[in-house]
């Protein structure tokens, strides 16, 4: 009894009609999302829905985000696809096996993330990398669509290829393809302007549908989706060979590291929006456990959905409800399936150059490049590499990024040196309007721990500003910045420590955090239990004064 309580959390009778409303409404958006996923996934239509299906109502038992919806996701797909479809045709057995092994790998990681909580892992990336490798993304989901919004023959694996064989059939282009997709394509950006809470890529593939069967468009050329089979779930799991394993694993790797960094943004943005507390960590067990269900019905790795959920707060959302009648509503749905044959591929194309166009990211590119030219070139080069190169790359260089920019800004943190604010006990960085220097003191600021990468850079700072400070007689180091200090820069704070002493002045730390003084307790340097602990900067300014009185 107490878990139903908890699952239906903040359901009143008077909320009751607007929740099931908003389930309504993702249900709606989630339907042309997902048959349109699945051609970028490379399976049959409906094994979408059936990966919507489950991975809704796992997550509505065991997540904690309320509005947060789970499924299939065009961000996702083309990791997975574009590396098993190597090694196996689209749809053929083999292929759905691998994808199937992919999501229970990839989930039960996912499941160990959330138990271990690692959570903290979704924020290695860095937004401007993130926002970079999604924007390449989006441009190999448009390139991917375009065969099918030109109504062409696809060709070529790699981006280049792929435009250089679009180009050299534009002369068979297909304009009622290009009419359908444009169409959907343009009804979705107005309608979203004019009330993003209504379901218009829905409306926009049921309207080309109904034009494309009134007017016998496939008379005309325009493919439609075919055959969907609204089928039970199936087992695909069977063991696999060596490099089929390896394959599996590096593809559950790379799908891991993106469902990571978005899932935790969605979940955490909707949990701001909601005004409640977020638990990522059991969002994760939750989106785990969600991937691992829909790999035992046969279906392919799922995600959280910035797009889907951010629809559902808008519609209305507040409570789990709202997944349990989007889950059970598609499942309801199921044997309507058969209809959805006469969808057009074009309008398919049309709804998913709307998703790649909302990954590409140039309002937030632009204000990268505002801040920082530097992040904004890691964020083209991350793009770049995802485009040029390939998706398992592009991300590979976007963690080698990440790694190099957060091992760089470590490695050469800013010493800076402190004065005091006149008339006050603020010590605040020297080159400020109306703070001085305090005679015989310095004070310095280190922004970083004290580890290996910087412990040459922290000697070598402090030797400048002794030089540069030649009437220094007691140095203050505000410890505030400095989480932990290593061996490596325990050794060279002794070396730094010993010299000061040497030359007949006092050192002193200050705001040091409990770990830090316990790691100066522990030092076997004579020379760094030379150095004093004070709470301020202004405490250890005070006690330098009154020895010299004394």
């Amino acid at each position: 009894m107490r878990g139903l309580r908890q699952l239906f959390a903040g359901v009143t009778k008077s909320n009751f009609p607007g929740q099931i409303l908003a389930g309504v409404t993702l249900l709606a958006i989630a339907i042309p999302e997902q048959l349109a996923t699945s051609q970028l996934a490379g399976v049959p239509a409906f094994t979408a829905m059936i990966a919507f299906i489950a991975a809704t109502l796992v997550f509505f038992a065991f997540g904690s985000n309320p509005i947060v919806s789970v499924g299939a996701d065009s961000t996702i797909a083309p990791l997975f696809a574009v590396v098993l479809l190597r090694m196996a045709a689209a749809s053929s057995p083999l292929y759905l096996e691998l994808v199937a092994t992919t999501a229970v790998v990839a989930g039960l990681i996912l499941m160990l993330i959330g138990l271990l909580k690692l959570g903290w892992l979704a924020d290695f990336l860095s937004l401007p990398i993130v926002v970079g490798f999604l924007s390449g993304i989006g441009v190999i989901i448009i390139a991917h669509q375009l065969p099918r919004v030109l109504g062409v023959a696809s060709g070529g694996e790699s981006f280049v290829s792929r435009i250089t064989s679009v180009a050299h059939q534009f002369g068979h282009v297909n304009s009622w393809s290009v009419a359908l997709a444009l169409g959907t394509l343009v009804l979705m950006v107005v309608g979203e302007k004019v009330n993003a809470k209504l379901p218009w890529a829905l409306g926009a593939v049921l309207a080309a549908t109904i034009l494309s069967a009134t007017a016998s468009l496939a008379h005309h050329g325009v493919q439609q989706l075919g055959t969907v089979t609204a089928g039970l779930p199936t087992w695909r799991l069977h063991w696999l060979s060596g490099a089929q394993w390896g394959a599996v694993a590096t593809t559950a790797l790379t799908v891991v590291i993106v469902i990571l960094s978005q899932s935790a943004a969605t979940c955490r943005t909707a949990a701001d929006d909601l005004a409640i507390a977020d638990d990522i960590s059991r969002d994760f067990v939750g989106i785990g456990l969600a991937n691992v269900a829909c790999g035992l019905v046969g279906s392919f790795p799922v995600n959280a959905s910035p797009a889907r959920t951010t629809v559902t707060k808008l519609a209305g959302g507040r409570t789990k409800l709202v997944l349990l009648v989007a889950g059970v509503g598609a499942l309801v749905l199921a044997p309507f399936a058969k209809f959805a044959h006469m969808i057009p591929l074009a309008a398919l194309a049309g709804v998913l150059l709307f998703v790649g166009g909302r990954l590409i990211k140039i309002d937030q590119l632009k204000k990268v490049l505002a801040a920082s030219r530097w992040e904004f070139a890691l964020a083209i080069i991350s793009a770049l590499g995802v485009i040029f190169i390939g998706v398992e790359q592009g991300l590979a260089i976007a963690v080698g990024l990440a790694i190099l920019d957060q091992t760089w800004r470590s490695a050469r943190p800013r010493m800076v040196e402190l004065g005091r604010r006149a008339g006050t006990t603020s010590w605040e960085p020297k080159e400020d309007e109306g703070v001085e220097r305090v005679d015989h003191i310095l004070a310095v600021l280190f922004g970083e721990e004290l580890f290996f990468a910087n412990a040459g850079v922290f000697r070598r700072d402090m030797r400048e500003l002794l030089a540069k400070v030649p009437e220094t007689r007691h140095v203050i180091i505000d410890a505030v910045a400095m989480a932990d200090i290593d061996f490596t820069g325990m050794t060279a704070l002794a070396q730094v420590a010993a010299d000061i002493l040497r030359d007949e002045m006092t050192i002193s730390f200050s705001r040091a955090n409990e770990k830090v003084r316990q790691r100066l307790a522990k030092a076997t340097a004579p020379a760094i239990h030379q150095i004093k602990l004070f709470d301020s900067t202004d405490a250890a300014a005070q006690a330098a004064m009154a020895s010299e009185t004394n």
